[in-house]
This record gives structure tokens, C-alpha cells and sequence, in this order.
């Protein structure tokens, strides 16, 4: 039986329940380091206003503004380093425990499952998918938590500055959010092709190597060999529509 990307989702999060403290402390160095990285350039901007004329400095003023920047710079750059070795461990972790579990369920699967699909696929998902879920889970902690705090801080700071701008950029949003939809979409079909291809590629390789006797026997080498061009033109082909859309 099939299962829904929201069942899929909720497996997911469960696995990222165990890490939800390391999740937190993420979130809150990813809002730390968001704040000041949009806070620099207000004081950077502040210590420009020390240059009055030419020959008209004020030296002590700028000082002050840099010396600030300095501090906030190095803290912008310790919270994101923090958060990215945190984040790096629970994405590695949650990881390894997916595989783990997986491996432990193979090992108790019925045969008739095992019958029904081959070695390779299996492998794939375990190995391959598994890689694929462990780059998604990093750039997703890295960048969704980022993403999200930084349009928050810098709406923040706009109304602060330009109401007009920031009613401008609050109307032409959604437009983003149309394309964000539209890229999604189309690359969640074609990773989701790209998996299931890579997994009878895999398959595949598996089967001809462990019984390359057997295929040598029956001179089946050439048709091996066409089957393994055609399904890697279609990977590539996956490849390169993933890569265009999510681009």
C-alpha cells in the first residue's frame, strides 16, 4: 500500500523528535545569526554618517560603529559555525537511525516480499535514498530555518525603515510563493523518478555482477548491456530535469 507524502512526513518528524533539543538550539543560533547579519548593515550605515565632508571626519564616531560591527560580526559567525555543526549531527543521526532501522526490518521481512522485489532495489533504497533524505534533512535545517527567520527580521526591519517598500514587497510575495509551488511541484516528480530509476539501475548491476556466469552462459552480455544504456538514459535524462527545476 502506497502512503501519502503527509504519512511519509510524519515518519520523518518522528525521527527528528528524538533531536528536537539540538532542533531548538538551532533555531534560536539561526534567528541569533539571522538578526545581526541584517543589524550590521543598519550600523554600517549609521557609521557612514560620521563622514560629514571632505577633511570633516569624525574619527571617534566611526570607531565606535566598527568596533560594534567587529563584535557582532564574530558572533554572527560563531552562531551560524554552531548551528551548522548542530545540524550536521542531526541530520547524520536521524540518518543512521532510519538506516538502522530499515536494516533491522529487512532482516525479518517475509519471503514473499523479498521474492517479489529485487536485492538491488532494496540496497538502493537503504544506501541511495537514504543519502538522498540526509542532503534534503541538511539543506532543509540549514536554509528553511534561516529562510523563514530572515523574511520575519527583514520585514521587521523594513517597516521600520519604508512603509511603502515593505507594503510593495509584502503584495508582490506571493508571486515567489506561485513560483516556489510551480518548482516544487515539478521536482518532487522528477527526484521521485530519479529514486525509483536509481533503484532499477542498481537492481540491475547487482544481478548481472553476482550472476555474471550465469549471463555469460546464455550470451546474455549485449542485452545486459542495452538494458543498462536504456535505463541510464532515462536516469540521466531525471537527472537533468531535477537539477533545471530545482535550480
Amino acid at each position: 500500500m502506497k502512503q501519502s507524502s503527509l504519512d511519509t512526513l510524519k515518519k520523518v518528524l518522528k525521527a527528528i523528535g528524538r533531536y528536537k533539543y539540538l532542533l531548538i538550539v538551532s533555531m534560536i543560533l539561526a534567528a541569533v545569526s539571522v538578526i545581526l547579519q541584517l543589524y550590521i548593515p543598519v550600523l554600517f550605515g549609521d557609521a557612514i554618517d560620521g563622514i560629514i565632508a571632505a577633511g570633516n571626519v569624525d574619527f571617534t564616531y566611526i570607531t565606535n560603529y566598527l568596533w560594534k560591527i567587529g563584535v557582532l560580526v564574530g558572533a554572527a559567525s560563531i552562531s551560524s559555525y554552531v548551528m551548522n555543526r548542530i545540524n550536521n549531527r542531526m541530520t547524520y543521526a536521524v540518518v543512521r537511525d532510519i538506516r538502522s532501522k530499515a536494516i533491522r526490518h529487512v532482516q525479518v521481512l517475509p519471503l514473499s516480499y523479498l521474492d517479489a522485489h529485487s536485492s538491488g532495489d532494496i540496497v538502493s533504497r537503504i544506501i541511495a535514498d537514504a543519502d538522498q533524505l540526509s542532503d534534503g534533512l541538511l539543506l532543509g535545517f540549514t536554509q528553511l530555518f534561516t529562510g523563514v527567520i530572515t523574511i520575519i527580521a527583514t520585514l521587521g526591519f523594513m517597516f521600520s525603515k519604508n512603509l511603502l517598500i515593505t507594503f510593495v514587497v509584502v503584495l508582490t510575495t506571493p508571486i515567489s510563493f506561485f513560483a516556489a509551488k510551480f518548482i516544487a511541484t515539478h521536482s518532487y516528480k522528477m527526484f521521485k523518478a530519479q529514486s525509483e530509476t536509481r533503484g532499477e539501475q542498481t537492481a540491475l548491476i547487482e544481478e548481472m555482477i553476482g550472476s555474471a556466469k550465469v549471463v555469460k552462459a546464455f550470451s546474455h552480455e549485449q542485452q545486459a548491456s542495452d538494458q543498462f544504456k536504456e535505463i541510464n538514459g532515462r536516469l540521466k535524462e531525471y537527472y537533468r530535469k531535477a537539477t533545471f527545476y530545482s535550480s
